[in-house]
């Protein structure tokens, strides 16, 4: 075979071809089946091949592929954003669809931009994230983020006017404290930097509800987030939950904020379950707040000042319409939820050996859920253990996902169809894997 002429995300890895998706499973050009412990990156929600979806994409194709934002609406795009609204809790008054979830979030710091300037307040030029959060690659949506890896080798051309305080990971960071006290400390942290770098200059602060793949899937304490958003409101400064990964279902409500206070943001970004994989889609969702303040200054040459190209694209709108039906008709949101309690428990028993004696640990919410592998690397060997044990799943037949930056973890976001068996099936191979891994490092030792 001709070497390869895409430029992949390693230049050392050899990539197997995929060929075929079935269910939870996709399949190589070599006939090897993998079971989709990850769903990619929490994408594939409704699973592989669906035919309802890819019929739905086919059928608006034949109808019509695109039109330009700039001068049509469509059927799907219009439908799609009623749905979305009708399952939201009232919360939110208009939908733009865009095609990446960091085109979403650079759209959202746009548009709470855009807000103060229509609100008369100029000033507002800093946003507020958190560290060891990922809100996408783009470089607005890097600044806004604090993945360091990731960050790091573009820091010097990011914009200065993002900040960063502490995460939210009660678990780690909490040791010693009442729940309460540790948000306490948080919200305080928040409130000092606020207070810093003054009250009427901060235009939003933006945060992941529950943390994905930087800290593996880590939720927000149980009233930090409404906390959070009542300093916020309290200084004119909007909220930004960016439900890109942890949102459409994958924690066991519709968006993940409803599972942790109930309280919404007044802008949301969600993507990659959304359409489930069968058309790159993301979208912003606006609070009746902000799309007010817009819908007041709209006149003459007043506008959203954004736009790409295939936002609001017929085909990927029509596609996730269908999956959007599909979890209501289906019932996957409850499925996610009872699927979710089932492995947790599987994993966790299959590391009961380990979690005593090496602080290993499981964390998250419905089908989003981590193995944090602890002290457990240094017993064999001190290197950490998450890329070995992930590419060892990979060979015995699953994919689960290596988490980023500062822990030494992999990641379950498994379909939302996946049965019982098919549970048990990852988590076997899971521990088979780290069982085999351990082994063979215990032998170089």
């Amino acid at each position: 075979m001709d070497q390869s002429a895409v430029f992949h995300r390693s230049l050392e890895k050899s990539y197997p071809t995929a060929v075929r998706g079935e269910g939870v499973y996709l399949i190589t050009d070599k006939g090897q089946k993998i079971l989709d412990g990850c769903c990619g990156a929490a994408v594939s929600s409704v699973g592989h091949g669906n035919t309802e979806v890819i019929e739905a994409v086919v059928a608006q194709a034949r109808k019509m592929a695109f039109a330009h934002s700039s001068f049509f609406t469509s059927d799907s795009a219009e439908e799609l954003a009623r749905v979305i609204i009708n399952r939201s809790d009232n919360a939110f008054s208009k939908v733009t669809f865009l095609c990446s979830g960091s085109e979403a979030v650079d759209s959202a710091l746009k548009i709470a931009r855009q807000y103060h300037l229509y609100n008369g307040e100029p000033e507002r030029v800093n946003f507020i994230g958190r560290n060891h959060s990922y809100h996408g690659n783009t470089l607005g949506a890097l600044a806004a983020g604090n993945n360091t890896s990731r960050r790091d080798p573009f820091a010097p051309i990011l914009s200065p006017v993002f900040h960063h305080v502490s995460r939210c990971f009660y678990d780690t960071d909490g040791i010693g404290l009442e729940e309460s006290e540790y948000e306490d400390r948080l919200i305080a942290e928040f409130e000092n930097k606020i207070n810093a770098l003054g009250p009427k200059t901060v235009a939003a602060v933006i945060v992941e509800p529950v943390v994905g793949s930087t800290l593996g899937t880590v939720p927000a304490t149980a009233t930090y987030l409404p906390r959070l958003k009542e300093l916020c409101s309290r200084h004119g400064i909007l909220v930004i939950f960016d439900e890109v990964m942890c949102g459409m279902g994958r924690v066991g409500t519709y968006h993940a904020w409803q599972s942790l206070g109930g309280i919404a943001p007044d802008l949301q970004t969600i993507g990659k379950g959304l359409g489930a994989g069968y058309q790159p889609l993301s979208a912003v969702l606006i609070g009746k707040r902000v799309y007010d303040m817009f819908e007041e200054h709209s006149k003459g040459s007043n506008k959203f000042l954004s736009g790409h190209t295939f936002q609001g694209h017929s085909m990927a709108c029509a596609g996730a319409l269908t999956v959007q039906k599909i979890l209501e008709r289906d019932n996957l949101v409850f499925n996610v939820q009872e699927r979710g309690l089932l492995l947790e428990s599987v994993l966790r028993e299959g590391l009961s050996s380990y979690i005593k004696d090496y602080d290993v640990s499981l964390r998250g919410l419905g089908l989003f859920r981590t193995v944090d592998f602890g002290q457990l690397a240094a017993s064999g060997g001190g290197r950490p253990l998450a890329s070995e044990v992930s590419e060892e799943c990979f060979k015995q037949g699953a994919a689960v996902y290596l988490c980023s930056g500062a822990v030494d973890a992999l990641l379950f976001a498994p379909p939302f169809i996946i049965s019982e068996d098919e549970i048990y099936t990852l988590a076997n191979i899971f521990s088979a894997s780290l069982k085999s891994v351990l082994d063979r490092r215990q032998v170089a030792r």
